[in-house]
């Protein structure tokens, strides 16, 4: 008998059909959200299918149910008004802005489901009760013009501003430009919004002002450079980024960076700095500011930010030193690695998934940090670790379906 993988964000299972589920010996849905109705939540319960979802929902039969599916970013507006008659459905996989004039196109959906972030004016606060949200909740001030999450104005900012406008960012405004005409953005009237504001000590005086009262204000040495995410400290440090910065995220201060550290003239980081043993000293001698300060070893081998990586023995034996997975998604230990090889010479840090043995497990949750999930599934887990880079190979018994949306 078949075997089928669905890996989609929606899956929709209003219309399967008994002789679908009858066809394969079983099923396994990887999806943020799966649609089903009565009958068919039913009809699932009679057949071995296995639902790996954040979210069930159930929605009524009939022809006049309608589903508007996003992924990505997406701004409903007046314009976004279902139809009426119909039953409609909005679901997003991302962020979903709702604008200043859509409060009765919102409240026209029976169901609004974001898994990701939602940014919704204040006045709307609490009269969405059509809204579920596996993520947060962010609301910004009516009326103002919305910037990206970590706005960064700079001398090209006046160049097209609004008369008295107001400016509103989710997260953070860098006002680290020396350039920056602030006389100008005064004289036009414009005042900025957001959580927290990051100012050049020499602009601090004139920025202030144009903040409004809920914004904390952090005072940044002059010239410090933003770096918007994870850092790295090495000997390229300089030539890139200069001796003064400020890291929105955590740091990885690597071996090669002695020589660096003596020249780091300021560095904040709003988060953990991660650094070998041998260079603490050196650090602590430098102007930083960090959330925390975490001692990791002097590794031989560095992977990070891949979709999917393989360990083995031949990688371990050939860096005695250790190998460190950091920020990748999935992570596949080979069968060859021993518990006492792996506690040895293996880190794991901010990584998705580590699919491994039963016997790898105790070892692999002694040395990993920050990871959603730890184990594995037999032969339908190593089916769907194969096939999130396409090196599944030709099985005529397992279909794989990848996609945004899959209607089965």
């Amino acid at each position: 008998m078949k075997k089928m993988i669905v890996n989609c964000a929606t899956c929709d299972m209003r219309t399967v059909s008994e002789e679908t589920l009858q066809s394969y010996e079983q099923i396994v849905v990887n999806s943020a959200l799966v649609l089903v109705t009565p009958r068919t939540k039913e009809l699932l319960n009679r057949y071995s299918v296995m639902l790996n979802t954040a979210d069930m929902m159930e929605v009524p039969e009939g022809d006049n149910v309608r589903l508007n599916s996003q992924n990505g970013s997406y701004e409903l507006t007046s314009d976004g008004m279902p139809e009426a008659g119909v039953i409609a459905l909005l679901m997003v996989n991302g962020s979903l802005t709702v604008g200043e004039d859509a409060l009765e196109a919102a409240r026209a959906y029976q169901s609004i489901r974001v898994n990701g972030a939602v940014n919704m004016p204040k006045s709307m606060a609490g009269k969405l009760t059509n809204l579920s949200v596996n993520g947060s909740i962010e609301t910004y001030p009516d009326g103002a013009i919305r910037l990206r999450r970590n706005a960064i104005i700079d001398k090209t900012f006046p160049l097209r501003i609004r008369e008295n406008a107001l400016y509103w960012a989710a997260r953070r405004l860098v006002f680290t430009d020396p350039a920056l005409d602030v006389e100008k953005l005064r004289a036009m009237g414009v005042r900025f919004s957001a959580k927290t504001a990051l100012i050049a000590e020499s602009l601090a005086e004139a920025v202030t002002p144009l903040l409004t009262e809920d914004t904390d204000i952090l005072i940044v040495s002059d010239g410090t450079k933003f770096i918007n995410g994870y850092g790295k400290l090495d000997k390229r440090f300089l030539k890139k980024h200069g001796p003064k910065a400020y890291i929105n995220g955590d740091l990885f201060v690597e071996a090669d960076a002695a020589e660096v550290l003596p020249k780091i003239e300021y560095l904040y980081v709003n988060g953990t700095v991660k650094i070998p043993a041998d260079l603490v000293d050196a650090f602590e001698e430098i102007d930083a500011h960090y959330e925390e300060l975490k001692v990791v070893k002097n590794w031989g081998k560095i992977i990070e930010d891949n979709v999917r990586v393989k360990v083995d023995a031949a990688l371990l034996e050939k860096y005695p030193t250790g190998v460190l997975v950091t920020d990748c998604a999935m992570v596949k230990i080979a069968k060859d690695l021993t518990p006492e090889l792996i506690m040895e010479r293996l880190s794991l840090s901010d990584c998705a998934q580590v699919f491994c043995t039963e016997e790898q497990e105790a070892a692999i949750s002694a040395i990993a940090e920050d990871v959603a999930m730890i184990g594995g599934m037999g032969d339908a887990m190593d089916g769907i670790a194969d096939m999130v880079t396409g090196s599944l190979g030709l099985n005529p018994d397992l279909k794989v379906v990848n996609a945004a949306e899959y209607v089965m």
